[in-house]
């Protein structure tokens, strides 16, 4: 035992060797073992015509070990598993997994991917394949929207569909965007499109971009003739996302800011000044220098926030989305901060044959004004660049001295001559004030029913509600009201409610017989809608501190308080009722034909003889890439001709044109008449039985090619 150990050796030092060593062989063995077991797999991947696809990717399932195909389309990767899965894809083809098993070479053959032709468009109360389209539509998906600081829904769209049109064009950060849809289409009319949002009449603005999953958009009459006389401008589809069972919560935001890309070039205070002495130009010379342009904008900071929770089960889930944004506008003092809450419910049963879904929806918006009944004075920008720069911004300097060749004006702001109309341009924005508050709360609930597979029913019902306050005012300070006008002051104030009612009911019988696949729809629709407002302004007030807020202080243009306070009031209702179909017919997948109809009638026409209007459609496609001669044609995949007629129209903007009116014209239209002033009943309008809208015809044909 002596001889076993060497001087100094420890016995536990020789077990820890003698383990070591047989771990060590162990592991040789296991993996000698291992690479007995390992095999090289090979194999050739062509695509439906039987040509080899160069660089497709071949990975082993379950790891991120694999390789791409050659210039022959061949690949060689090692596997360790007599079970092993390759999963083998390429770009525009569908993914295909293949169980090798005992195969060390296998033949993979993929197919066209059919996602860009099985996308589901949506039309008018319901949906097609895009393959299947016979009109002019586009569709632009969430992940294809524009990214970033967006204003509205509108501007997802910028430069996604040809012939839409998305301008803005102020730095207002209230302001809309402008949406034309191949041109103007109407000198006195609305030109923008029908909005609707789930197929709901709505607004861009009430609707958060982080919301949206879906739009498209109805370009052509033969898509939109279905929605009459409101889709002449065409027609805009949005679709809101949807709840699922999988809870999530997800979180976006933003902060950035603006700048004018570029702005007029304006003589400084002291290029000016050497014009004035070199007597170029006659003007005063106030002895300062100003930028007015600097004065009255600003760097701006925007920030938005959105967060969206769903959950639930399969047979009941929710989404709720919370949208927050505060925008300041590079102009002072304007500015626009809007919340847009969205909960959306639904819930099955039946075995999935009866669907409810639930929906509100609740946007609040808040904005300075400096305009009267505008968020802001755009002429504040052009008095910028034409006001003389030696105007300083106040008439007194540091010390509080009240400068040189100053017209004596109350106030601290520096004016130029009463002769001159243009005031000091942040002056104007200073001296003016106003809030203005909207709210609109929408709720809607659509019940679908679907006792069989080919056959659905679906009831849709909207009631939405629109409410607007305004006040504004113009303190004793501002040159226009003071000066220009000769008034002490002056305030305006207002409210806006619109009401609508929808309710629309839908059947739709899909079948396949054989080579023919027809789908037939039909529906009925029901709209009311109901608008009111009032105003009051009034001036020459005794003090600033009120404004709007006691409107009745301010004597207008008389020395009595509250007396001949302009006010004004209105108020107007209409239904749109309206029967609709459509029918979709397919022969051999390959020849396409849709067909539709919309009778409907509108209160606006009342009092004419033509208050209903029908408006039909036809589209025919025919998909050439399907013939036989095609087959051999490998670099198109989608090859399609089509043509449409379709008719809609346009609804006069006066909702009385046809009937006899009478009414009050002023207040100094009057006669005298047993001892006092009568004001006079005198007609507005004759009546017009021939009075009608205008229809526009739109005739279409393309070939639309997918390579």
């Amino acid at each position: 035992m002596k001889n076993m150990f060497s001087k100094g050796a420890h016995p536990s030092e020789f077990g820890h060797r003698q383990t070591t060593m047989l771990m060590l062989g162990l592991f040789l063995l296991v993996s000698q073992c291992l690479f007995a077991q390992s095999r090289i797999i090979k194999g050739t991947v062509y695509d439906e015509h039987k040509d080899a696809l160069i660089g497709a990717s071949v990975i082993l399932k379950g790891t991120s070990q694999g390789t791409i195909t050659d210039i022959d389309g061949n690949f060689s990767v090692e596997a360790s598993d007599k079970n092993t899965v390759l999963i083998v894809s390429y770009i525009g083809y569908d993914a295909q997994e293949i169980n090798v098993g005992s195969q060390t070479f296998v033949k993979v053959q993929l197919k066209p991917s059919s996602l860009a032709l099985e996308e589901v468009v949506v039309v008018g109360y319901g949906s097609q394949k895009k393959s299947e389209l016979t009109a002019a539509i586009s569709s632009v998906k969430s992940s294809d929207f524009v990214r970033g600081n967006v204003r509205d829904a509108g501007q997802l769209l910028k430069g996604k569909i040809a012939g839409l049109s998305i301008v803005n064009s102020t730095g207002d950060p209230t302001e809309n965007s402008s949406i034309l849809l191949r041109g103007t289409n109407s000198l006195q009319g609305n030109n923008s499109p029908l909005v609707l949002i789930d197929g709901i009449p709505g607004d861009l603005r009430t609707v958060a971009p982080e919301d949206i999953a879906q739009i498209d958009v109805l370009k052509d009459g033969s898509s939109a003739a279905i929605y009459g006389t409101r889709a002449t401008n065409g027609v805009i589809l949005v679709t809101t996302r949807k709840a699922n069972s999988d809870f999530s919560i997800d979180y976006n935001g933003y902060v950035g800011t603006e700048e004018f890309v570029k702005t007029e070039r304006v003589l400084t205070g002291d290029e000016f000044r050497s014009l004035i002495q070199d007597g170029t130009i006659s003007a005063t010379d106030f002895g300062g220098n100003t930028d007015w342009l600097e004065a009255i904008t600003r760097t701006p900071v925007n920030h938005g926030h959105n967060l969206s929770v769903k959950g639930g089960s399969e047979k009941t889930n929710y989404l709720l989305n919370v949208n927050y944004k505060k925008n300041q506008g590079i102009f002072k003092k304007s500015d626009n901060e809007a919340l847009i809450v969205r909960l959306a419910v639904n819930h099955s049963m039946l075995n999935d044959k009866l669907r409810l879904n639930v929906s509100v929806n609740s946007n609040t918006q808040n904005y300075t004004t400096t305009g009267d009944g505008s968020s802001f004075n755009r002429g504040v920008y052009s008095a910028a660049l034409v006001t003389n720069p030696t105007l300083p911004i106040y008439k007194q300097d540091v010390n509080k001295d009240v400068l040189s060749s100053m017209p004596e004006y109350d106030g601290p702001w520096a004016q130029p001559s009463a002769l001159v109309a243009i005031a000091n341009p942040l002056s104007t924005i200073e001296t003016a004030n106003g809030r203005h508050h909207r709210q609109r709360t929408r709720l809607n609930g659509n019940v679908t029913f679907q006792p069989i597979e080919s056959l659905k029913f679906n009831a849709l019902l909207s009631w939405d509600r629109y409410y607007e306050t305004r006040g504004y005012r113009e303190t004793f300070d501002n040159f226009n009201t003071t000066v220009a006008h000769s008034r002490d002051g002056f305030a305006s104030r207002g409210t806006c409610e619109t009401t609508d009612q929808l309710f629309e009911f839908t059947a739709q019988y899909s079948e396949v017989f054989g080579i023919h696949n027809i789908s037939v729809l039909g529906g009925y629709g029901y709209q009311k809608n109901i608008w009111e407002d009032y105003w009051m302004r009034n001036w020459n007030f005794p003090t600033d501190q009120f404004g709007w807020d006691n409107i009745a202080l301010g004597r207008g243009d008389s020395d009595i308080a509250g007396a001949a306070i302009p006010i004004n009031s209105n108020k107007t209702s209409g239904n749109l009722i309206s029967f609709f179909g459509r029918i979709n017919y397919i022969l051999a997948g390959k020849y396409l034909a849709t067909i539709s109809v919309r009778h409907e009638a509108d209160s606006k026409f009342v009092g004419s003889d033509q208050v209903w209007g029908t408006f039909p459609a036809v589209s025919l496609a025919w998909r050439i890439n399907e013939e036989n001669f095609m087959k051999n044609i490998k670099w198109i995949n989608s090859l399609k001709l089509r043509a449409g007629y379709g008719v809609t129209g346009i609804a006069p903007s006066n909702p009385y044109l046809a009937t006899y009116r009478l009414g009050y014209t002023s207040n100094n239209d009057t006669f005298y008449y047993n001892g006092q002033w009568v004001n006079k009943l005198t007609p507005q309008s004759n009546p017009n039985p021939n009075s009608h809208g205008k229809r526009r015809r739109n005739l279409m044909w393309g070939l639309i090619s997918l390579f």
